[in-house]
């Protein structure tokens, strides 16, 4: 009995333990599975082609908007071929989505097929608690974003329908990998025949070099933007919402400081309809950007200043506007001189005129007592280091013309030398011709060597001489024992 019930004992353990192993084995198996499913919900984009337009006519603007569904933390996408009637359309114009502003954009067009691709230019890079990078996109949105905006004309001889289609969404990649990208739904619109055309708006309105408030809208028609006061002339594009509408710009030219008022005139087909867009050109009392600033070499920075009326610009400097350190700012350039002037205020002395080199990131104060302007250089008079020594044949000496005032040094031959700093920030004597204003670098003889050359010159000479002494005295006997061999002198008896 004892027996038998070990037995059944032993069989209902070893069943017991088959049912578990058989649980564990199902339980790894469907994590398994799950595993090699990629879940990335979070990392799908749908592209679409969509509109607000509900029909267009023969010759009408149609605006397709390329959206993405959301752009979560994308750094890169494309290529995106978006495709056209192109039988029934011609291409206007493409432009970036208004959020996407740190993306960098290239496309190329072909017939109906335009191939547009972005990537992120403010990606940022930090690194974990682990020293790993971690890398950022500068935009992330979970809502629909406009990728692109693409501007069509209807042919004029068009009916039918237009289409619009998306046929690669090409590849969205975030920071740890590719995303997957699918194509959403596109544009089917019917060409509506209706006669003569009645629609004044227009679809599109810049003005070039700024940007006008509010946003473009065709239902609004009055917008704000400001200029530089050395802008006295505003180029205004506009795109006619229909072929056939007549667009008269007036007031662009000859604007004055302050507010000026460009009108845009727009006729319909029908010679009926009209309106008017009006846009207020603020032209700034300043050619100086607000804020505007910037940093030398040594980190000191220097505000950017309308120049006096009266200021005394340098001989054979013009006056321009340049980019320098992102804002278009007013300067002075001459011909050969790789430094600009600029008129700035550092903070502490009063504001004046400074040169400026870009590429050595350089600020010197222009000072025109004692400031040289070479034809490609410019050079200043600066301190002495301590471990630059003068020579001694060198005294002080100052040069004074009555308009250039130079403290330098001079020897008896004549020389003039200055201890200069040049644009780049490169110090050193110069020699300085005061008969024509030339500056050329100046390098000291070396004295030391010179007195070698002299010593060494001194022990050859006696040398040579004492040479030429033996050797005479060599040929003297030698030719005396030759003669005496030759013609003995008889021996007396």
């Amino acid at each position: 009995m004892r027996l038998i019930k070990g037995r059944k004992a032993i069989q209902i353990m070893a069943k017991t333990g088959c049912a578990i192993f058989a649980v564990m084995f199902a339980v790894s198996l469907c994590l398994l599975c799950m595993k090699d499913i990629p879940v990335k919900a979070d990392t799908q984009v749908t592209v679409s082609a969509v509109t607000r337009s509900a029909g267009v006519g023969p010759g009408d603007i149609l605006i397709v908007d390329v959206v993405a569904d959301s752009m979560p933390v994308i750094t890169e996408f494309g290529p995106i071929l978006f495709n056209y009637d192109s039988e029934k359309a011609e291409f206007v114009a493409l432009d970036q989505g208004k959020e996407l502003t740190n993306y960098a954009f290239s496309e190329t067009k072909s017939n109906g097929v335009l191939t547009v691709s972005g990537i992120d230019q403010m990606v940022s890079v930090t690194t974990d608690e682990n020293g790993e990078d971690v890398v950022s996109a500068s935009f992330y949105s979970e809502d629909q974003v406009v990728l692109f905006t693409v501007t069509l004309r209807i042919f004029p001889n068009s009916n039918g329908e237009v289409n619009c289609w998306i046929s690669d969404a090409g590849v969205f990649t975030s920071p740890d990998g590719s995303s997957y990208a699918s194509i959403g739904s596109g544009v089917t619109l019917p060409i509506m025949n209706g006669g003569i055309s009645s629609n004044a708006t227009i679809a599109s309105l810049k003005v070039r070099g700024t940007t006008i408030t509010p946003e473009f809208n065709p239902n609004i028609t009055e917008y704000t933007c400001s200029v530089e006061r050395s802008v006295t002339e505003v180029n205004v594009n506009v795109i006619a919402s229909n072929l056939w509408a007549a667009v008269i710009i007036d007031g662009n030219q000859y604007l004055n400081v302050g507010d000026n008022i460009v009108n845009v005139d727009v006729t319909a087909q029908d010679g009926i309809n009209r309106m008017r867009y009006t846009i207020h050109v603020v032209r700034r009392e300043s050619n100086v950007p607000d804020n505007a600033s910037l940093v030398d070499l040594d980190g000191n920075t220097y505000t950017f200043l309308d120049a006096p009326e009266d200021a005394v610009i340098p001989a054979g400097f013009t006056q321009t506007m340049r980019y320098i350190n992102g804002y278009s700012v007013p300067a002075y350039t001459r011909d050969g001189v790789t430094s600009v002037l600029l008129y700035l205020y550092d903070g502490t002395q009063s504001p004046g005129f400074y040169f400026y080199n870009s590429t050595a990131k350089t600020v010197i104060r222009f000072e025109p007592e004692n400031t040289i302007i070479e034809s490609s250089q410019i050079y200043k008079p600066v301190e002495i280091p301590s471990d630059v020594v003068v020579p001694d044949e060198f005294k002080p000496d100052l040069f004074d013309d009555g308009s250039l005032v130079l403290p330098g040094y001079s020897n008896r031959d004549g020389d003039f030398i200055v201890y200069l700093s040049d644009g780049s920030g490169n110090q050193g004597f110069y020699l300085y011709n005061k008969i024509n204003g030339s500056v050329s670098a100046y390098r000291f003889a070396d004295k030391k060597a010179e007195l070698l050359y002299s010593y060494l010159f001194d022990v050859f000479l006696v040398i040579a001489i004492i040479e030429a002494v033996i050797i005479t005295i060599t040929v003297y006997i030698v030719r005396r024992m030759v003669s005496d061999r030759t013609s003995p002198r008889p021996k007396r008896v």
